[in-house]
């Protein structure tokens, strides 16, 4: 989990540096790769604002989402559990939103991105709110449950960026494209974080 954080951090950053010449209407774009033409730039470039939406929310997910299964913060500090647990629900509607628009506005993949991101995005937002209902109503291993499946398909995306780079490292053999393997990519990244989520809980039930 903790090396997932790691990548997403890593992807935040590395696509907020990205967007801060694009805002600041001083981006020079580089010379397209052959068969990888602007890959995958040319969605956040026409859609800079809408990306920032969606990625600086998704820092806070990354960085305070583990803190809720920390053991000791949860006896020792129920407060800040709480308040951390607001922050990542609010943070995570954010990203939800935002990135179910994003997959109908810049899908590299066509209907199959749009599809995956609707399905899991749709998920993701249902876990969190199903975690949500659930402490309200004081049921803490139920909402323990739908928080580990909401912050497992959160960190899907940065499961998914290995998958590409598999994708990416095999072109020479497959001769496939981003907008050929991208969906199918998204597609396997969200279903491993809900298979790892479900064997998790079933695991560690009772």
């Amino acid at each position: 989990m903790l090396f997932l954080v790691l990548v997403g951090v890593v992807i935040i950053f590395r696509r907020t540096i990205f967007l801060i010449p694009v805002l600041a209407n001083t981006y020079q774009p580089a010379a397209p790769v052959k068969g990888m033409p602007n890959f995958p730039d040319d969605g956040f470039l026409k859609n800079p604002w809408l990306t920032l939406i969606h990625i600086l929310p998704a820092l806070l997910f990354v960085l305070l989402g583990p803190l809720q299964f920390v053991k000791s913060i949860r006896a020792k500090s129920p407060n800040l559990h709480r308040w951390i647990g607001r922050i990542v629900l609010v943070s995570g509607v954010v990203i939800g939103i935002s990135g179910i628009i994003m997959g109908f506005k810049m899908a590299i993949s066509g209907v199959s991105e749009t599809a995956v991101i609707t399905l899991f995005g749709t998920l993701f937002l249902f876990s969190l709110l199903k975690a949500y209902s659930h402490v309200r109503l004081g049921n803490i291993v139920l909402h323990r449950e739908w928080m580990i499946r909401g912050f497992a398909l959160g960190m899907a995306v940065a499961v998914t960026r290995f998958i590409v780079g598999i994708f990416f490292a095999t072109s020479f053999l497959t001769d496939l494209t981003p907008p050929d393997f991208f969906g199918t990519a998204l597609w396997l990244g969200f279903t491993i974080q809900l298979i790892a989520a479900e064997v998790w809980i079933n695991y560690t039930r009772g």
